[in-house]
């Protein structure tokens, strides 16, 4: 399925993910860290893309995003991915809130809770924590058995 695309920004803030712990150097981490705009609906949920500031070949798109119950409760809550329903993903958040929550996100998504990945709203004039090697290689992220 194919998400809606309604007006860019259409009253949601724009996001920011962040590290309050030492593993911002884990490539999972530094892919997912940085700031994500409102990019469509998903599930009647907003869904945000990763602001890129340098786009390179090794570059992947990530996608903030609510996936509902139709594949069932495993497969319901907020995720971050390459893109909006596929099967290739990085971290799972089990929560039905209208808005991405802020902790209790797993890495990988069906690991354990990565209690130093926090996601919240961009206060204003707040900068978005970067990696300091944008240029590094990133791996495909973690596959995942979902159905479409």
């Amino acid at each position: 399925e194919q998400p809606a695309q309604p007006e860019q920004g259409a009253g949601f803030p724009d996001y920011v993910v962040t590290s309050t712990g030492s593993d911002s150097d884990e490539v999972v981490i530094r892919t997912l860290l940085g700031e994500y705009k409102h990019a469509g609906m998903n599930h009647d949920r907003p869904m945000f893309k990763k602001v890129l500031q340098t786009a390179r070949a090794s570059t992947v798109d990530v996608y903030l995003y609510y996936w509902d119950h139709r594949d069932g409760a495993t497969f319901e809550g907020w995720w971050f991915g390459n893109q909006v329903g596929g099967t290739s993903v990085w971290s799972h958040c089990a929560s039905s809130s209208a808005t991405p929550p802020d902790a209790n996100w797993k890495i990988p998504w069906d690991g354990a809770v990565r209690a130093t990945l926090i996601v919240a709203p961009k206060a204003a004039g707040q900068q978005a924590q970067q990696p300091e090697s944008l240029g590094q290689q990133v791996p495909p992220p973690q596959q995942q058995q979902q159905q479409q």
